[in-house]
């Protein structure tokens, strides 16, 4: 079982009260959000290097999803993981692409470069919400898998093993 798993396992008043402020996915998707197992036409995106992946990008591939923020603690504890999951996996099929929330587009630029990340960057916008959805929290990870369905929506921190999971998809 992983330490995620087990919040919910523990006595004492810190754990259950951790635990209850951790809804099911389900309970905090936004109205129109894609359910579990259904279909999801990811769009293209605009990278913030400039390059334009197109929809067709996608297509037979996982693609991790992360929703963050340059201000979010969470994130930023989280983003290591998946820049290795990206690079342990990209040339087997995974794809992670990091969409900010961030007002400043300099800002995040700055944030990626200083940290080295690999994976792909792009603003949140319309059409990534309309493909995906947007739940309360951050930060948020769809995982749309080879088949273009969606396979796992978490909202909150994972842990770096949860991450590593992700690759089983493969």
């Amino acid at each position: 079982m992983k330490r995620r798993d087990c919040l919910g396992l523990f006595g004492g008043v810190a754990a259950g009260a951790l635990a209850g402020a951790l809804p099911a996915a389900d309970a905090l998707a936004a109205p129109g959000a894609p359910a579990i197992g259904s279909p999801i036409a990811l769009p293209a995106a605009r990278l913030l290097d400039g390059r334009e992946l197109p929809a067709a990008h996608w297509a037979g591939k996982v693609v991790v999803i992360e929703l963050w923020a340059t201000w979010c603690p969470f994130c930023a504890r989280q983003n290591p993981h998946l820049d290795t999951l990206h690079r342990k996996n990209r040339d087997r099929g995974l794809e992670v692409i990091a969409l900010s929330i961030d007002r400043e587009v300099d800002a995040v630029k700055k944030y990626i470069a200083e940290r080295g990340y690999q994976f792909h960057v792009a603003m949140f916008d319309d059409s990534w919400r309309a493909a995906i959805g947007r739940p309360k929290g951050l930060p948020i990870v769809w995982v749309v898998d080879r088949k273009g369905r969606l396979a796992r929506l978490e909202i909150g921190e994972l842990f770096p093993e949860d991450i590593q999971d992700f690759a089983g998809l493969l």
